[in-house]
Order: structure tokens, then sequence, then C-alpha cells
């Protein structure tokens, strides 16, 4: 048998360093084995209900991937399925790509934040006040963004970031700067023209040396004449299911949600943010920390990324996108070193949001944090009637079917009685954690005393900590008893 020392020694050292990172990868997802099940069935599920035809996840924790992985078709036509190498649209994402570059350059004082942005970008017209690189990267400085004056999709095309600021350029400020905020795509389109311009440098060749230093190999602009190896196809929603996306030009939005990636590619990028080798803890505190209105308002963005405090109580950085074609996230758990990627080739009418991109992440955050969890749920098994209060403030009857991993819960929804799939999370001290899928996550909490669950449920968008001023979003009460 010809074997590893029929090998010359240079191909042997190759060898066995593949084996060895084979090896330590098949025990990190031993290790996470539970979790990676769970968040597939999340994932998958809601795939399902949102017909979307491909998804990519990816998980590092401590710098090591435990999970990367592809579901369903980036060609639906060909039958061609997602492979962890398949690019995706990462739309708004593009922004937290963009600030690692910034970044650099911030950190070797090739770029001053805090300089009036036509010192950079001198042809840009002056308006009625002046504003920052800071105030254009946290989204304050009055630059509007997309309105009902821009077409659904563009066509023109735009050779550099210069010619894309005619898009927006003479167009009004939306407020004065620093005193309001306004999510703003278009403000990264004038901040790459001044990253350009500070690096003496164009922006292609600035970013493809940022995914360089990266590792980030396939991450690129998504260029709308080149042919570009591994590029899913993408999808829209009408009458009779999902059909292809109309052709677009992202020349005019590069910076700020015009790229293509990975999963992978991302949670790579996650991890170099917050292991202090590609920049310094000051550098990142200023990106990510949030902005200071001028009445002292904080805005839970930073410079590309949002920030605040998870549902578990500790630090969370993150960022989404959503365009019709693409839905993407990015999360990250600093003090746990927990990364989590999703990407999808669709995002019409799918509702897949930072809220449930939390939850998913959050499956594996809570391995770390090692909550006093018990894995001791077989009294869940069985039929629980349960009574709720709904969204709509009405008292609702219902059942959880906990059985084999065939997991249920039916309740009334907009007056039909409905049966959606829920899966037990885990016991995290006295409480058990279950979700459900709706499409959009339903998250129950509740403790058991002999044969009855007491608990709240939330169905809700917080993600950054800040309570819900909305009653309709607010945790509803959850009582039931098991039946025979």
């Amino acid at each position: 048998m010809y074997g590893i020392k029929n090998y010359p020694m240079n191909m042997r050292i190759q060898v066995l360093l593949f084996l060895l990172f084979a090896w330590k990868q098949s025990l990190s997802q031993e290790i996470f084995a539970s979790e990676i099940h769970k968040a597939r069935f999340l994932i998958s599920q809601h795939q399902q209900m949102t017909d979307i035809p491909g998804v990519q996840v990816a998980v590092m924790i401590e710098g090591k991937l435990v999970w990367s992985e592809g579901l369903g078709f980036s060609n639906l036509k060909e039958k061609k399925e997602v492979t962890v190498e398949t690019k995706f649209r990462i739309a708004s994402v593009s922004k937290s790509v963009t600030s690692m570059m910034m970044g650099k350059l911030v950190e070797k004082k090739l770029l001053d934040l805090d300089a009036d942005i036509r010192t950079y970008v001198p042809e840009f017209p002056k308006k009625s006040y002046s504003f920052t690189t800071r105030q254009l990267a946290a989204s304050v400085a009055g630059i509007r963004h997309y309105n009902s004056t821009d077409p659904r999709y563009r066509s023109e095309h735009f050779p550099s970031v210069i010619d894309a600021l005619d898009v927006f350029k003479d167009d009004p400020m939306s407020f004065k700067p620093n005193t309001e905020y306004l999510y703003s795509s278009y403000g990264w389109v004038l901040l790459s023209a001044a990253m350009e311009r500070a690096a003496d440098l164009s922006f292609f060749e600035l970013m493809e040396k940022s995914w360089q230093e990266l590792e980030m190999t396939n991450t690129s602009f998504d260029y709308p004449d080149k042919e570009i190896t591994n590029k899913s196809t993408f999808y829209v929603h009408d009458k009779n299911g999902r059909e292809v996306a109309p052709e677009e030009n992202r020349s005019y939005m590069y910076a700020g949600g015009g790229y293509l990636s990975t999963a992978e590619d991302l949670v790579k990028m996650g991890n170099q943010l917050i292991t202090d080798q590609y920049f310094s803890a000051e550098t990142r505190r200023i990106l990510t920390s949030s902005h200071v209105l001028e009445n002292g308002d904080s805005t839970y963005y930073g410079l590309g990324w949002e920030s605040g405090q998870s549902r578990l109580g500790v630090p969370v950085i993150f960022h989404g996108g959503s365009m019709q074609s693409a839905r993407s996230h990015l999360v990250i758990y600093p003090e746990q070193h927990v990364v989590f990627a999703y990407l999808a080739n669709t995002g019409d009418q799918v509702f897949f949001n930072d809220r449930e991109a939390q939850s998913v992440a959050e499956i594996f955050v809570k391995k770390i944090m090692d909550r006093k969890r018990h894995d001791d749920l077989d009294v869940l098994e069985g039929d629980w009637k349960i009574e709720t209060i709904s969204l709509r403030d009405k008292k609702t009857i219902g059942r959880l079917s906990i059985s084999n991993g065939q997991d249920t819960i039916t309740f009334k929804r907009s007056k039909k009685e409905k049966t959606f799939p829920i899966i037990v999370v885990g016991k995290y001290e006295e409480y058990h954690h279950l979700i459900a899928v709706s499409p959009m996550f339903i998250d129950f909490y509740f403790k058991l005393d002999g044969d009855k669950l007491e608990g709240t449920w939330l169905h809700d968008f917080n993600v950054k900590g800040v309570p819900e001023s909305d009653p309709y979003w607010q945790e509803r009460k959850i009582v039931g008893k098991r039946v025979e």
C-alpha cells in the first residue's frame, strides 16, 4: 500500500498538517454537535417557510471554524447546490468590511476621522453644514439614504467611486450633522472616496489589499462586467414563486453594499476584529463604540458596526444587510469569542432579522458561558395544553407537543389555528428555552413545577439591550399543564 512515508518530506509535512487540521475541525464539530443540530434546524425550517433557494452559514469560536455549511441551491434551474465557496451578495454587511480598512488607515494616521470631508474630496459640493469622515461612517452627517427617487434596480455603470457621487451629491442635507441618526448607505460611498484620497490608492486596490491581509480569499467587488467564479444566482419573489432577480449594477454602492463574500470569509474577518491581530484594541473601540449625538443620546451604531448588550446580558457587535436579492448577517460576541455569519441568495419576503441571527448565534454563546446548562430534558416529553396572550392581547389556547424530536406548537394566529416547528434549545438555570419558527422566531422561557409550566414568550426586535417601547412587542405570559 502506498502510504505517507512514500511521499517526499515537504509533502509529508503538508499532509500531516492537513490531517491535524481535519482532526481539530472534527473535534470542534463534535464538541458543538448538539448546538450545530439546533442551529441547522432553525435555519433550515426558516429557509423552507420563506422559500429561500440557498443559504450559507459559518460559526467560528476562539479562532476555530466549528461549523461551515451550504444549504439548498445557488442555482435552481441547474440544481447547483450551495457550497462553502459559493459567493453571496452581502448587502450592508459591506459597511463592516469597508470599516476594517478604514480602521487601518486611521491607525496609520492616513485618515483623520475629524477632518472635513472636503479636505479629501474637495469636488464634493459645499453644503449648508460641514461634516466629517467620522460623522459619515456613523450615519449622523445628514447625507440621505435610499428614497423613492432611486430606481429599484440600477443599471448604469460608475467606473470610479468619485463618479458614483453623482447619484446624490447635489441633494440637500437631511439635518444638521450630529443632531440626528439616519442610516445612510450613500454616506459610505462618499467615505470610500475619502479613503481613496487618504491612501493615494484606488478604492478597488485598497479593499483588495485588505482582503488579502485578512485572508478573505472568496471576497470581491460585485463586478457587473466580469466573470466571477462560484457566484450564486440571486432571486426575488413573484406570484409563481422564485424567479431570477433582474440584472443590477452595484457600482454606485460598493463600499456600502456592493461586495460578494462567503460566510467563512466573514467569520474570519469578525474574528480578526476581536483578537488584536489586524489592528489594536483602541482602533476596535473607535470602530465599534456607539456614537453619541449632540444631545447625549446613544445611536448604538459605531463606524460600520452596530453594538449593544445581547439578550444574554453580554456585549454584542453586529451588522445586517437586506436587499431584494440577498440577506446577510454578521454577529460577534467579543467576550466569548463567538462569530456567526449567515447569507441567503434572496431577501424578498424573507424575515430573517437581527433577532433571528442573534438567537441562532446565542445557542453557541450559551455553550461557552456554561450557564448551568442541563440536558436532562426528558421531563418535557409529551403533550401540554397551553394558555397565553397573543400580540393583540387576546387569550389563546394551544398545544405544545415534545415527542422524539418531532416538536411542534399550535395556537391561533390571525383567527386561524396554525402549527409551527419548535426546538428545545436547553435548560439554563431554572428556565427551559424553546424557539419556534413562525417563520420569525418566537422564544419561550418557562419553569416546570411537576406537570405544570409557567413563563413568558418573546417575539421582538430587541437586539441591543434597549427595552421595547412598543407594548405590542413586549413579552407575554404563558402557562400550561401536561395532558395524557
